[in-house]
């Protein structure tokens, strides 16, 4: 296992003193990337796993000026489940916000009222201590921005996305007229977002479009690493059909019944990752925004630009991506090709 993760970095163990080097991270995330000005409501929704971090970006936020807000919950239990409806309403009446959350929020009303309301802010599901250390925090996200808005500029205008991998992934859909999604690490403007320090741009596809197979050899979010043991999704008419492996497939499989949802199995999302300072393997925000990585979106996909909205957002991520839009590659294991 030592061997298959190769992890650049090393872990760091929450301590009483780790809040110390989170700040960098967190005043990084509060300045940079939202540009908080004195004076501004920051909402901080968390649960009980995530409150330290929560109070780092707290203390961020009073330290420039801004009137942090902590809404405290149980963890939900599955990512993309609809929080509270006070959570709601305090992410709808910030002028930012972050969720800090064990399971995600981003494909929930909770992000969805809040953007519509002209708020900015930042999902930040599965986010652990150190991953406001080291690692992807590192980047630059103007950088970062830059390539997304490149490769989002051309989405825009295609009519398919095809993404392949070494590993035999090959899945293909139609994206005629669906919005591109930029979560590339900055959100100063009104309605913009991010899952810092995740850095991508996605898209929904059109519903029943999607053909294909993905072999998912980094991760499952609510599953794990499948580094050492991929997990395969068979993909037929915009649904996940078959969920192929050993016994991380079986654990997939066991979540995805216990939803009890058709909706639950939608092809949500191509994302495309293009954060170059992502560790492999590490944090699930740094799998999903790693330069050369993919992944897909599976469930809800209304809050960026689908129809669907299902009890779940689960995202499975694979590496090494060759992307295609209208048959051009356009970036290639983390090579831009245009």
């Amino acid at each position: 296992m030592a061997n298959d993760w190769s992890i650049p970095y090393l872990h760091y163990i929450p301590a009483p003193s780790s809040p110390i080097e989170m700040m960098r991270g967190a005043l990084k995330a509060v300045q940079q990337c939202a540009a908080v000005k004195p004076g501004e409501t920051v909402v901080i929704s968390t649960d009980t796993n995530k409150l330290r971090i929560a109070e780092v970006l707290a203390a961020a936020t009073a330290g420039v000026g801004g009137m942090p807000i902590i809404v405290m919950t149980p963890p939900s239990g599955v990512h993309g489940a609809q929080p509270p409806a006070p959570v709601v309403a305090a992410c709808a009446k910030a002028d930012v916000f972050f969720l800090p959350t064990t399971y995600s929020q981003t494909h929930t009303d909770a992000r969805i009222q809040a953007i519509k309301n002209g708020a900015r802010g930042a999902t930040m599901c599965e986010v652990t201590e150190d991953a406001l250390c080291t690692g992807a925090i590192f980047a630059d996200f103007e950088e970062c921005d830059r390539l997304g808005r490149k490769l989002g500029a051309v989405l825009a205008k295609s009519k398919t996305v095809r993404i392949t991998s070494p590993l035999g992934t090959d899945i293909r859909g139609e994206v005629t007229g669906r919005p591109v999604q930029y979560e590339t690490g900055l959100f100063r403007e009104p309605g913009q977002f991010a899952a810092f320090p995740d850095s991508e741009i996605n898209i929904s596809p059109i519903e029943g479009t999607v053909e294909g197979k993905a072999v998912i050899d980094v991760r499952v979010m609510s599953v794990g690493v499948t580094s050492a043991e991929p997990i395969t999704l068979i993909i037929k008419e915009g649904e996940i059909k078959e969920i192929q492996g050993g016994p991380l497939a079986a654990k997939f499989r066991q979540i995805m019944e216990a939803l009890n949802e058709r909706k639950a199995y939608n092809f949500a999302e191509f994302g495309i990752g293009l954060n170059p300072c992502s560790r492999l393997c590490a944090t699930n925000l740094e799998d999903l925004g790693r330069l050369g990585s993919a992944h897909c979106g599976i469930g809800s996909s209304y809050a960026i630009g689908g129809k669907i909205r299902a009890p779940n957002h689960i995202d499975a991520i694979f590496k090494d991506a060759v992307i295609a839009f209208d048959g051009q590659v356009v970036l290639d294991k983390g090579v831009l090709k245009i």
